[in-house]
């Protein structure tokens, strides 16, 4: 065997035992983990794969174990949010099941507007860090996005402009990466866009203004850092 063969081959047997050691000290519950970080985890991919229903659940395990778990508060109004969504486009055309759609999607993202809520008003009671800062501006560009969906439309204009104030990536939208992850071949609507199109149309007359536009708003979706 010659000698860069034997180099190689002993190099990929250390990576291979160091891997293995590792994985049995996390294994053996030597380096503990955050109360809920694995019922996190498996929610993030829940919620990107569109199993909200999935997501909340595994959201409020965590949350209960770990009450100042705020990725876990955010995330439980990031499913909310998305329950209601999916509930407004389940509504037929029959007015009593239309009715009854609406109720769901109305309670839905009440909730996640509570959540959203306690989730800022906690966080900016924090000591300000440049990660804690882009957080923020995450947690305000999501209750925009909500409150937009709730029709109240001054107010998204705010968080928007807040969150754009705190971390002026989000105003790019996300990335071609995350896009790809999501399956979206088209980059949707930002918080950016948004925001100039509302400023515009809140300018308006009343009467003039064309404040919701249900195709294009149904591809806007939550950020995400948590």
């Amino acid at each position: 065997m010659d000698e860069k063969r034997y180099r190689l081959l002993t190099r990929i047997a250390i990576a291979f035992t160091v891997a293995w050691v590792a994985w049995t000290l996390v294994d053996s519950g030597l380096f503990d983990w955050e109360p809920g970080a694995y019922e996190l985890d498996a929610a993030r991919k829940n919620l990107e794969d569109g199993r909200y229903h999935e997501a909340l659940a595994l959201y409020k395990t965590a949350f209960s174990a770990n009450s100042g778990n705020l990725g876990a508060l955010r995330g439980m109004a990031q499913a909310l949010m998305q329950l209601g969504a999916e509930a407004e486009q389940r509504a037929p055309a029959e007015p009593k099941e239309t009715v009854k759609e609406s109720a769901a999607a109305l309670t839905y993202y009440t909730e996640a507007m509570n959540h959203y809520n306690e989730a800022i008003k906690r966080e900016e009671e924090r000591e300000i860090t440049p990660l804690r800062q882009r957080i923020l501006g995450v947690a305000y560009a999501n209750r925009g996005i909500l409150r937009d969906r709730m029709g109240d439309h001054s107010g998204a204009l705010s968080d928007y402009t807040r969150s754009i104030s705190l971390e002026p990536e989000v105003a790019a939208g996300p990335g071609f990466l995350i896009r790809f992850m999501r399956n979206q071949a088209e980059k949707p609507p930002t918080i950016g866009d948004r925001a100039r199109y509302l400023k515009k149309e809140l300018s308006k007359p009343e009467e003039e203004r064309l404040l919701r536009m249900p195709a294009l708003d149904a591809r806007q979706r939550a950020y995400s850092m948590d």
